[in-house]
């Protein structure tokens, strides 16, 4: 008679893991979804190794085959409570054949779908890197008032040609810098998240300069 209850700690368990799946309503079209001034700045993380909303065990190495579908399923699938229209990251940069695009994968007036305080509390801030864990800890601007930029794979296996940090550079950080006039360099507000020894940030450096 009692073979369908569940004992009370796994219930926590379920209703935490379910709190921890981001709502549609985060995507929804409403003005509190919106960024009420400006964006603060722009984060660049990779897929797998991703400090809010880690994608794994695949794609793991970024193919020359078209990988975002499968990013959008295993969103859905590990931190979507419902179908999102919406990625939680503003650009998807990829390689597909012989060449890097860039796809626009949320508006780009819409706020990222969980602030800094949330973010600190779910299980993946056990996985922060030293450079994440000091843009939290100094609260340098919230997270949700970000442009984010994810690259699809893992960033401490994937080999990157001077391609992609040009066109990560000039398609998604200068015009934002330039639409909301925000200081260019790196690490005023541009940083790199959790990003794996493969991946130099630097190596934007010389394309972002207004």
């Amino acid at each position: 008679m009692y073979d369908n209850i569940v004992p009370l700690n796994e219930t926590f368990e379920l209703l935490q893991e379910k709190s921890d799946r981001v709502s549609t309503a985060r995507d929804a079209a409403s003005n509190t979804n919106k960024f009420i001034t400006r964006p603060q700045g722009v984060l660049v993380q990779d897929s797998y190794n991703n400090p809010f909303f880690p994608i794994r065990p695949k794609p793991r190495l970024d193919t020359s085959k078209m990988d975002l579908k499968e990013v959008h399923l295993r969103y859905r699938e590990l931190h979507s409570r419902t179908k999102s229209l919406f990625l939680p990251w503003h650009f998807c940069v990829e390689m597909v054949q012989d060449r890097y695009y860039v796809f626009n994968t949320r508006p780009l007036d819409m706020k990222f779908p969980i602030d800094s305080l949330l973010a600190s509390s779910r299980d993946e801030s056990k996985n922060w890197d030293e450079i994440t864990k000091m843009f939290m800890t100094d609260k340098i601007y919230d997270i949700n008032e970000a442009i984010h930029v994810c690259v699809v794979g893992d960033s401490n296996l994937d080999v990157y040609t001077r391609k992609i940090y040009e066109i990560i550079g000039r398609s998604c950080i200068v015009p934002t810098l330039r639409q909301y006039k925000l200081p260019g360099g790196l690490f005023q507000r541009v940083f790199g998240l959790n990003l794996g020894h493969r991946f130099n940030l630097d190596y934007i450096a010389k394309f972002i300069r207004k």
